[in-house]
């Protein structure tokens, strides 16, 4: 089928999906111990567990990773909503997650840029509800720094809204930086110093960026005076700073050594081309059973970076969408090859589309799972993704 006819088809459905109600479904209800045991199961290499945690640990995540720590709390929303905090920290500071789930393993937060050792407690701060997370680190061999982050449960959704370094340490210099007041519109903090008097007593606003919904300075004097700091350090040093190229060549090629190392290769990826960039995590073969009325084996691809997981699934041959997912479909495209799409279903925080792609005796599903609080933002992505799916018929 050309291209350019696909594209104007998948804009047809699409128009017709958005006119269409959303419809609730329910996943999974967890607790505390079951949560732990997935995310163990997830670690040990079980990529089924790993589905339902919504790609918790990464592609390039080696199985079976001895960890330092994993840590599970939890707190109640002021609308009620149960979550769970789950921090996973690695002796390599790349593997390191930090992660939120309600009691139906919706996903809220996932952060993976933590260093050291973390740790994450849920707090109340001038009456509002915030996620608190503390990092303790080394750079250049000798400096000491901490790092504090601040992210905010608002109509359940949970998302960073402050970061800043709050403690540099090196040569019997020590500079602090305390939060003294948090609102809904600003934060102050207050430098302190043994070392240097301009620094000593300084108070720094953050104001509340609209925007980017988060908490920013126009002289953020210790963060620039912590990377100064570092960037003039001049002694030789036995660990090298990992730039972010390296970073990414790193990642790369321990997501290469996971695809080579493992021992139950995907099947079914025959039949059907989809093109995803770099982002999207490799296929793991799962069995499907959420949004369906019987089991069925697929595919699965995650981007962690959107929050986003695409499944597909070959249909017994013979058979259509109708008699395996719970939701109805529209009308299907006319011509040999037939694509049609259920209507836009919310589940939690996700929001769910299902295409049927048709064509002689074969049918395929692509299930398309997405963050519902940034759903619109990223729709032109998805549209792009579901419109270069196509099967051979």
């Amino acid at each position: 089928m050309p291209k350019v006819l696909f594209s104007m088809l998948f804009i047809l459905i699409a128009a017709v999906n958005c006119s269409q109600r959303d419809y609730d479904t329910k996943s999974e209800r967890v607790d505390g111990k079951r949560l732990q045991l997935l995310i163990k199961n997830a670690i040990r290499g079980n990529d089924k567990s790993n589905f339902k945690l919504s790609g918790f640990l990464m592609s390039y995540t080696p199985p079976g990773e001895n960890y330092n720590q994993l840590v599970i709390d939890s707190t109640v929303t002021s609308s009620g909503v149960k979550l769970y905090s789950v921090l996973l920290e690695f002796p390599n500071p790349l593997f390191n997650i930090l992660a939120v789930y309600d009691e139906n393993l919706n996903l809220y937060l996932q952060d993976n840029s933590l260093n050291g050792n973390i740790a994450a407690t849920w707090e109340t701060i001038s009456d509002k509800q915030y996620l608190v997370t503390s990092e303790n680190f080394i750079s250049k061999d000798k400096i000491e720094l901490s790092r504090l982050s601040l992210y905010s449960i608002d109509e359940s959704n949970l998302s960073a809204v402050f970061r800043n370094f709050t403690r540099l340490k090196y040569s019997g210099k020590n500079f602090k930086q305390v939060i003294n007041y948090v609102s809904n519109d600003k934060i102050t903090t207050r430098i302190t110093s043994n070392n240097s008097k301009k620094l000593k007593n300084k108070t720094v606003i953050f104001n509340y960026n609209n925007s980017t919904q988060k908490y920013v300075s126009e002289n953020d004097i210790f963060y620039n005076f912590v990377l100064e700091e570092v960037r003039n350090a001049n002694w030789a040093i036995e660990k090298p700073e990992l730039s972010i190229e390296t970073v990414v060549q790193i990642k790369a090629d321990l997501k290469r050594a996971n695809q080579d190392g493992n021992e139950n290769p995907i099947e079914g990826t025959s039949g059907f081309q989809i093109l995803l960039d770099p982002d999207w995590n490799s296929a793991v073969s799962i069995s499907v059973t959420e949004h369906l009325s019987k089991t069925l084996e697929g595919i699965l691809y995650i981007n962690n970076k959107l929050g986003a997981q695409i499944t597909i699934i070959k249909l017994p041959e013979g058979s259509n969408a109708s008699q395996f997912v719970k939701y109805q479909f529209g009308q299907p495209t006319e011509g040999s090859y037939r694509v049609r799409s259920s209507e836009l279903i919310t589940s939690g925080n996700s929001r769910v589309q299902i295409y049927e792609h048709s064509c002689s005796n074969k049918s395929f599903l692509l299930i398309l799972q997405v963050p519902k609080y940034t759903y619109e933002d990223n729709k032109n992505i998805y549209s792009d993704v579901v419109a270069n799916f196509t099967i051979e018929c």
